[in-house]
Order: structure tokens, then C-alpha cells, then sequence
């Protein structure tokens, strides 16, 4: 299923860049046979999708973005430490948990903001891309001046986030032109680069913190940014041409009123409140039960180490099962690593086992988006793979910026009284009983399956003419 839909995108890709070219003026002084040979002969030199070497040179490009964009927030667990334990932001620390969600929730919430522009002005996404490169340089160096906590939120948080959006989302729709039959392990390679980046980011960042303070650490990577992203945005090409200057793009939103997209957002928001917990207090918490500040950080490295394993893993599933399956083996996986591992986790070890099983099965939840849309767009045919990526994406970011000041409320509370096991006799208890939970929400998209078991013959017999029309397409 997930084959013929997107050879069909491809198909009407191909369509709308073919009807931009004959719209423009220049092309009108042709006859309409040149016009029409000269837009068959620029298809049949497009480059192969799924294979070749320009379709994985093009991901490889896409992962080492990712990697950098994303490299930053995802170990922000070490930059909460040293802002707690030193001055000035230690003399009132209140809000340095925002800073993470921040960066985190804009990244994802600016996601539909910045794909909708990128799809109704498609001219301007490299324009796009350098301004939110820019923005990111700029967020960075003005941060390094900060002294009070708020005004790291407004640069290290906010306008990182909104710079980080507009380099990202670009990527989303020339991805999904290079891949087709293998989209869900495309994309699950795309966002393993966080994944490195955040097993790497977070030791070189404790070093850097330790050994040269928190001013000389940001302004270096400011300048290894922009450095490393600017020619991986100039070398990181489209694979369908680019349509000609002025062209405007009509938008396709009717998968709004789809019910299958709304159940799969409820979890998809749901499972986003606690994702972002563990990550965000693992390396307090390893302190917390005598862990050195090497061994702590280290901890935050194997989650996102481990968080590749998942998002490859997730996105390979989501082209061989059914997406039902594949969220509630990331719910459960999540939910148990959370509730068990987690909550008893007292030693070094007990914790990087959680480190471990949790950036596995919860770390590959967004690589499940790619199996949501292949079902959205069962029913809603116009529906873009970017638009309702980008539309997932801002739901979880609604919960990375609520997790912050939620975790520190949380944090607050003390439900039970009386000696607890491991984790749940410390005030941390309550976080692992929070991420379990929406952990298991996450797989609610699981009704899904039992609304095709109860769909009439009817809806099938569509669904199945929906694929025969896009294997004629493709053949």
C-alpha cells in the first residue's frame, strides 16, 4: 500500500510541475508539442528514486542535518545540569527545565507553519533555509551574553526553534520525492541522526561546558553550525524540478475532516507530554542516586544511541506491518521500560538498561508517522506526506513545551506516603509514572485496526480501486 500511494504523489508530482512550466510565459512562445516533448524528456532524466547513488548521497546529507539541527536539544539534559549548578543561572534557576522544551516544542510546533509555506511558495525554500540557517547562527551567539534564565528561553530556546524549522522541513518534501517504496526506512535513517548526534553532542557539550564554561562552549558551536549546515544545504538537492519563479501551489487540507488522521494525533499528542521526561531529568536523576557527572551524561548517550536502533527499526516495520501493530509495539516497549526499568532503577546499570529500552521503543515513535499517513491517505487521496508529517510534528511539540513546566509541577507532588521501591520512593516516582502512561496513550492509533475490521464491504471495495488506479499509474 505504502508502494502505490506514493508512486502515485510521484505521479502528481510530476503533473503539477509539468502544468506550472506550461503556465509560464516563456514557455508560451513554444508550440505545444515542443512544450509537451521538452517536460517527457525532463521526467526521463530524473534520477532513480529508492536507489543509486544521488537517492542515498541525498539521505546521508539529510541525516547529517538532522543530526546538527536536532543534536542540540536532545542533549539538553547536560546544559539543565550545568545551568543549575552554576552562576549565574543557579541564583534563580526557576524555568531552566523550558529552555530544552522550548527549542524541542517550536522545532516540531513551527513544523505546519513552515511546511504550509514551503508548499504554497515552493520557489522560496531555499531562501527559507538560509534565513532560519541565519537565525540559528544568530540565536546562538546572542544566548552566549545571557545572564538571566528568561533570556536563554528567548535564544536558546525560542529562536534556535524557529530558525531550526525553516533549515529542517525542506528536507520533508524532497524526501519524500527520492523515496518511495522504502519511505518508512528513509525516514526512520533521517531521524536516526539525532540519534548520533545526541550519543555524541552530550559528551562533547560536558566538556566543553567543564572545561571552557558555558559562553566559549555556545559561540563554538554557533560557528561549527554554520560552517558544517551551509554546504549541506547547497550540495542537498531536490529531486523533481524546482517549479518556475512565482508559481503557487494550492493546499490540500481535507484530511482534516479524516476521522483515521484525528486518531491517530490524539495519541500521537498524548504520548508526546512524557516523551520528553526522561531525556530531560535523566542526567539530575543519575546524580540523584550517586552517579558521577561522567557516568550521568554518558547515561543520556545511550538513550539516543539508542533511539537510532528504534527509529530505523519503527521505520523498517512501518513498510512490512500494519501501523497498528507498530504503535503498540512502541507503546508497550515504552510503557514497560518506563514503569518497571525506570521505577526501579537505584544502580548504574538498572539505569542504562532503561537508558536503553526506552530510546528503543519510545525513541522510534516518530518514525511510525510515515505507516499514519499510508492509512490518511486511504480516504484522503490529496493529503501530502510533508503537510501531514509537519501537522504530527507540531502536536508532539505542543507537548515538549508543556512537559517542561508540567515535569517541574510534577515534580512538586507527592502522591503516596510510606517507603517505596527504587525510583518511587524518591520525588522522581511521579515521572515514571507519568511517561508510562502517556507511553501507553502513544498507542491508541490502535483503534484504527478495529475500524477497518468493522468497515462494510463497500469502503473496502475503494479502497481496493484506490490501488489499482495507482498501479496503473505506476506501470
Amino acid at each position: 500500500m505504502t508502494q502505490s500511494i506514493s508512486v502515485s504523489q510521484e505521479y502528481d508530482g510530476r503533473n503539477s510541475q509539468r502544468e506550472a512550466s506550461e503556465s509560464s510565459p516563456l514557455l508560451h512562445k513554444h508550440s505545444v508539442s515542443k512544450d509537451s516533448a521538452s517536460n517527457k524528456s525532463s521526467v526521463s532524466k530524473l534520477p532513480p528514486a529508492d536507489r543509486g547513488k544521488a537517492a542515498w548521497l541525498f539521505l546521508a546529507g539529510c541525516f547529517l542535518i538532522e543530526g546538527l539541527i536536532w543534536g542540540l536539544p536532545f542533549s539538553y539534559g547536560v546544559f539543565q545540569k550545568y545551568y543549575t549548578e552554576h552562576e549565574p543561572f543557579s541564583q534563580n534557576p526557576h524555568g531552566i527545565a523550558a529552555i530544552g522544551t522550548t527549542t524541542t516544542g517550536l522545532l516540531y510546533f513551527l513544523s505546519p507553519v513552515a511546511v504550509l509555506a514551503l508548499q504554497r511558495w515552493p520557489t522560496y525554500r531555499m531562501l527559507m533555509t538560509m534565513a532560519g540557517l541565519a537565525l540559528i547562527t544568530v540565536s546562538l551567539l546572542i544566548a552566549s551574553f545571557s545572564t538571566q534564565v528568561t533570556e536563554l528561553v528567548m535564544t536558546q530556546g525560542a529562536l534556535y526553534g524557529v530558525g531550526g524549522a525553516f533549515v529542517y522541513n525542506p528536507f520533508i518534501f524532497y524526501l519524500d520525492e527520492w523515496f518511495i517504496e522504502r519511505k518508512g526506512l528513509a525516514f526512520g535513517i533521517l531521524w536516526a541522526g539525532t540519534g548520533i548526534s545526541g550519543t555524541i553532542m552530550p559528551v562533547v557539550m560536558d566538556w566543553g561546558l567543564e572545561t571552557y564554561g558555558f559562553r566559549v562552549t555556545v559561540r563554538a558551536w554557533a560557528v561549527v553550525m554554520f560552517v558544517a549546515i551551509l554546504p549541506l544545504i547547497c550540495l542537498t538537492k531536490p529531486r523533481l524540478p524546482v517549479p518556475a519563479k512565482g508559481t503557487v501551489k494550492p493546499l490540500h487540507l481535507s484530511f482534516f475532516r479524516n476521522t483515521t488522521f484525528w486518531i491517530f494525533q490524539v495519541g500521537n499528542a498524548l504520548e508526546g507530554l512524557g516523551y520528553f521526561m526522561p531525556s530531560i531529568y535523566l542526567p539530575t536523576y543519575a546524580s540523584f542516586i550517586g552517579m558521577s557527572s561522567r557516568d550521568s551524561t554518558l547515561a543520556v548517550s545511550v538513550l539516543n544511541c539508542a533511539s537510532v536502533v528504534g527509529t530505523i527499526m519503527m521505520g523498517s516495520l512501518t513498510d512490512h506491518l500494519h501501523i497498528t501493530t507498530v504503535l503498540l509495539i512502541s507503546a508497550l516497549g515504552s510503557a514497560i521500560a518506563a514503569f518497571v526499568l525506570w521505577g526501579l532503577a537505584m544502580t548504574r546499570a538498572m539505569l542504562y538498561v532503561f537508558a536503553l529500552a526506552y530510546g528503543v521503543f519510545a525513541g522510534g515513535y516518530a518514525a511510525t508517522w510515515t505507516g499514519c499517513v499510508v492509512e490518511v491517505q486511504r480516504t484522503s487521496r490529496n493529503a501530502e506526506t510533508g503537510v501531514v508529517i509537519g501537522m504530527m510534528a507540531a502536536t508532539r511539540g505542543v507537548g515538549a513545551v508543556a512537559s517542561g513546566p508540567l515535569s517541574e509541577k510534577l515534580l512538586g507532588l507527592r502522591p503516596w506516603k510510606g517507603p517505596m521501591v527504587g525510583a518511587y520512593g524518591t520525588k522522581y516516582g511521579i515521572l515514571c509514572l507519568f511517561t508510562g502512561s502517556t507511553a501507553l496513550l502513544g498507542g491508541l492509533g490502535a483503534i484504527q485496526r478495529i475500524r477497518l475490521w468493522n468497515a462494510d464491504d463497500e469502503d473496502v471495495e475503494s479502497i481496493g480501486e484506490i490501488r489499482r488506479t495507482h498501479e496503473d499509474v505506476r506501470d
